[in-house]
C-alpha cells in the first residue's frame, strides 16, 4: 500500500513539473536563462580590458 502511494506521488510531481516546464513556463525566460553564462564572460571580459 505504501509503495503504490509513493508510486503515484512521484508520478503526478513528475506530471505537474512537465506541465510546468513545457505548458506554463515562458520561451522568454528559458531564452534568458540560458544567456546567463554568456552575459557573465562578457562583463569579465570587459572588466579584463579595462584594468589593462
Amino acid at each position: 500500500m505504501t509503495a503504490g502511494v509513493v508510486t503515484l506521488f512521484a508520478m503526478l510531481a513528475f506530471v505537474a513539473i512537465a506541465v510546468w516546464v513545457f505548458v506554463i513556463k515562458d520561451k522568454e525566460d528559458f531564452d534568458e536563462q540560458a544567456n546567463l553564462p554568456l552575459d557573465e564572460e562578457d562583463k569579465h571580459q570587459g572588466n579584463k580590458e579595462k584594468s589593462s
